[in-house]
């Protein structure tokens, strides 16, 4: 009875939410393709952990999308572009795959999974859609102006997504750089193909943004399912394994609690938490790290929580208790390590030191025979690299090689102790005490492995172009790889009969970090504050003209055209103008979520020197050299470069006007 109010509890919540994002039975249709990119995997996952486990379930889900992801993409790196190719590669792979059900072999044995288990997952999961609803459904949402209004944060990562699920849409290898026409695109992809490849299949280009939030729900029950799988996996109690989940997810911080005692202490009202980055205060007062919570995962960046899912399967095997991993058994386990490097090289990368590691003391500790073992682990290098040598072939992280510095990191040493305290220390405190209570009891080596690995990254290694990204990386391998010494914990607690402690110390550390979320959660859906923020307003509203000129782009210009719009006076708030909401390339932008280079500030000058002048001549003669098709002017650009710059454009020697509603225009150059 349990099990099927849980199961249905959760349908509901998740098909509500589907309804409500994919604007009716859109989104259902949505969520069904989605299910079958999880199919050709789940063979693989049966192998490893059984049909009758979560586990073979959960780790099938992941690699299916991941195998899908990549295969999804072979037509169009072929040259196959019809849209009939893609159900194609699908049906092909699944072929491949369906023949291992045949087999009744399983390479991994967990413990036995029971109905409680399943309860207990699917409250992990209930969170989801709960903390997706809210922010999720104010995305793009109107005002009484007919402007489309965006979330910062939403407008960095989200709208980034759009623009380049838009680049995938074309199936034109290789993927241009949408702000920088003139390069490839380095960057880590392949968890965007599904819903690209889906927006084309449907003819559903113009729909993007509702397919990437409905694939993002999808993510975000896998993520958190692998979570919860990976700390019952170490400890597999049902009650203490959710239990670690849900105060991970809800409160890690204390970064909210120490928000509202400043205000009380400068007698600020409580609506003043509205203008905070509640997530980041680390930064703000000490300029130091931070560490972006697990909602922020599920909000911003699917991609690497489709990672960290992928690395917690292959986790799981060396960490659970004393499975006997066969050759081909560590050849399947590399499977999901191979395809987190793909999704996200950093994380993957770490995932695979995780495992290797985890990996050497299951063997020395475990095994009467270490060496076969570890040769039998070892195998899993053979994914790997092959994912490895995906990205090298792809060149998804060209140019970051070079700006990895090693040694204490200057912004982690700027508060080494209060910054750790506040980003994560409701967290660290229970998973501290965790570690206590195990020993003797519970195997706590390999579950402490991700914790200090992440600590470790946290404070020595820094990318220099982005000071602050490893540690949320970091940040994240920490929070995704604590929850089994936090469910050793409470196992220990409930074993020795100090049950009662159980919930007093979960009343204890939601008053510390749930603050965090709920203030969180409340801004990241929070589309009415305009105000300044830190260089950008907390919310980017588009106008209806602007809008309009974007569909017009889109309409009537082909997939190749260069559209260029001023750089210099959008800053952070429209960066992102015209590959996001019309599709198409610039020959300059400032890309907030990239790795910088140089080109960027190049072309970006030239392009604003274009708008500056009052010459027709020269500002032709610039847009010919940097391969402009057509430039767009609206509010910004007027007020930024007055009406003798925009004039100019209504020189028929060198510019045809053709579109113009409001303040925004489009001219063609001649």
């Amino acid at each position: 009875m349990a099990l099927r109010s849980a199961v249905l509890a959760l349908s509901l919540a998740v098909a509500a939410l589907a309804w409500l994002l994919g604007d009716g039975p859109a989104g259902l249709g949505y969520l069904g393709l989605y299910t079958l990119l999880l199919v050709p995997g789940l063979p693989i996952g049966f192998l490893l952990f059984g049909r009758s486990h979560a586990a073979g379930w959960i780790g099938g889900a992941l690699i299916g999308y991941a195998l899908s992801a990549l295969v999804l993409w072979l037509p169009a790196d072929l040259g196959l572009i019809a849209r009939g190719w893609i159900p194609g590669a699908w049906a092909l792979l699944t072929a491949t795959t369906i023949p291992l059900l045949r087999t009744s072999r399983v390479l991994v044995h967990l413990p036995t999974w029971h109905r409680a288990d399943s309860v207990a997952l699917i409250c992990s999961l209930l969170m989801v859609p709960l903390l997706l609803a809210g922010p999720f459904s104010r995305i793009g949402d109107p005002d009484e102006e007919g402007r489309r209004r965006y979330r910062a944060y939403f407008t960095a990562d989200f709208l980034w997504h759009v623009a380049l699920s838009a680049e995938l849409v074309k199936a034109d290898p290789p993927i241009r750089n949408p702000y920088l026409e003139r390069r490839a695109l380095n960057y880590y992809w392949a968890y965007f193909v599904p819903p690209a490849m889906i927006a084309r299949l449907v003819h559903a280009e113009h729909a993007l943004a509702a397919c990437l939030l409905l694939n993002a729900l999808g993510a975000g029950l896998l993520f958190v399912a692998a979570i919860h799988l990976y700390s019952w996996c170490v400890i597999p109690r049902a009650g203490p394994a959710a239990l670690s989940v849900v105060l991970t997810v809800l409160a890690a911080s204390a970064e909210g609690l120490f928000a509202l005692l400043r205000l009380a202490r400068s007698g600020l009202p409580l609506t003043a938490v509205r203008d905070l980055n509640v997530d980041a205060m680390t930064s703000w007062v000490f300029q130091s790290l931070t560490i972006d919570s697990l909602p922020r995962s599920l909000w911003y960046t699917p991609q690497h929580a489709a990672a960290c899912a992928l690395g917690l399967i292959a986790l799981i095997i060396p960490a659970s208790p004393a499975p006997r991993v066969s050759w081909g058994g560590g050849l399947v386990v590399g499977i999901p390590l191979g395809l987190a490097i793909i999704f996200s090289p950093f994380l993957g990368g770490v995932f695979c030191v995780l495992y290797g590691l985890t990996a050497l003391w299951s063997a020395f500790v475990r095994s009467e025979r270490p060496l076969p073992a570890i040769a039998a682990y070892a195998t899993a290098v053979v994914p790997a690299l092959a994912g490895l040598c995906w990205c090298l072939l792809n060149r998804t992280f060209e140019g970051a090689t070079g700006v990895v510095a090693f040694g204490l990191s200057p912004r982690a040493a700027a508060a080494p102790l209060a910054t750790i305290a506040l980003a994560a220390g409701p967290l660290l405190a229970l998973a501290v005490a965790g570690l206590i209570a195990a020993r003797g009891v519970y195997p706590w080596q390999p579950a402490a492995a991700g914790p200090v690995v992440a600590l470790v990254l946290f404070y020595f290694v820094t990318l220099t172009s982005e000071p602050i990204w490893v540690g949320w990386r970091a940040g994240q391998i920490l929070l995704v790889t604590a929850p089994p010494l936090i469910a050793a914990l409470f196992a220990r607690l409930q074993a020795s009969g100090r049950r009662a402690l159980v919930p007093l110390l979960t009343i204890l550390a939601l008053a510390l970090g749930l603050p965090t979320t709920a203030i969180d959660a409340y801004n990241a859906q929070d589309v009415e504050n305009q105000s300044m923020g830190p260089g950008f307003r907390w919310t980017v509203a588009v106008p209806r003209d602007t809008q309009a000129a974007m569909d017009w782009i889109r309409q009537h210009t082909g997939a190749e055209a260069v559209v260029q719009m001023s750089i210099g006076p959008r800053g952070r708030e429209t960066w992102t103008l015209v590959p996001t909401f019309a599709g198409r390339r610039m020959a300059a932008g400032q890309p907030i979520s990239l790795l910088h280079v140089a080109e960027y500030d190049e072309r970006s000058g030239a392009i604003d020197a274009m708008y500056r002048s009052t010459d027709a001549v020269e500002a032709a003669r610039l847009a010919r050299e940097q391969r402009v098709h057509y430039v767009f002017v609206d509010a910004v650009e007027r007020r930024a470069f007055g009406p003798d710059a925009i004039n100019k454009f209504n020189d028929p020697r060198f510019f045809t006007p053709v579109f113009e509603q409001g303040e925004a225009a489009v001219f063609q150059l001649r």
